[in-house]
């Protein structure tokens, strides 16, 4: 069974948050709370902690797991098409539920910077991106809360109480250059965000 701390949303206690990040540096599965759903992160660099979380959930080890981030700079830095658009929607949308999926030296990558301390916190402490899923089981209900998350089998869960009240994941977009592509509409329209790009193109 995984074991579960409480852990202050406003104001991660640090010990916590270290802890997380030392299992994390070790190839662990550590499920956080964010603004939309509990995910489960890992070390993306780590090939044997993504195949682990990809059997955990019993997902297609040919789908793509996003990134969490803890800053719009990380994301600029790697991106190999940054333009003025792409640097508003983060200005307008981060922290918050949207994933921008990216061109990097590495292949495209999805990334989001959550509306909420946790995650952004281990980030910080691990010193790095960090993937995160869903923390359910492939095609399963998005949990929102930590009861709901401990049906998968990982190290660590921080329990922050709930992370909303109806289990609606990011919206996920890709940019390419000056197209916009909608890959999963969640907590936002991708009407509203698709009008915010191309006004930024216009600019």
């Amino acid at each position: 069974m995984s074991k579960i701390i409480p852990t202050n949303s406003i104001n991660p206690q640090k010990e916590i948050i270290h802890k997380a990040s030392n299992i994390i540096s070790n190839g662990g599965l550590v499920i956080v709370p964010t603004e939309t759903v509990y995910g489960v992160a890992c070390d993306p660099k780590n090939n044997e902690a993504i195949e682990r979380l990809q059997k955990t959930k019993g997902r297609d080890k040919n789908k793509p797991i996003s990134c969490v981030c803890s800053s719009i700079n990380q994301v600029k830095r790697m991106c190999t098409n940054w333009n003025n658009s792409i640097d508003l929607l983060c200005k307008k949308y981060w922290p918050g539920p949207l994933t921008l999926v990216l061109e990097t030296e590495d292949g495209w990558i999805g990334f989001r910077l959550p509306r909420h301390k946790i995650p952004v916190d281990l980030c910080n402490q691990f010193g790095d991106l960090l993937a995160l899923s869903s923390a359910n089981f492939s095609g399963g209900v998005d949990p929102i809360n930590a009861g709901e998350a401990a049906a998968l089998e990982v190290d660590l869960i921080l329990d922050g109480g709930p992370s909303s009240e109806q289990p609606i994941p990011s919206t996920v977009i890709k940019i390419d250059k000056n197209k916009i592509e909608r890959i999963r509409e969640g907590c936002l329209t991708f009407r509203e965000i698709e009008d915010y790009f191309y006004n930024g193109l216009q600019d």
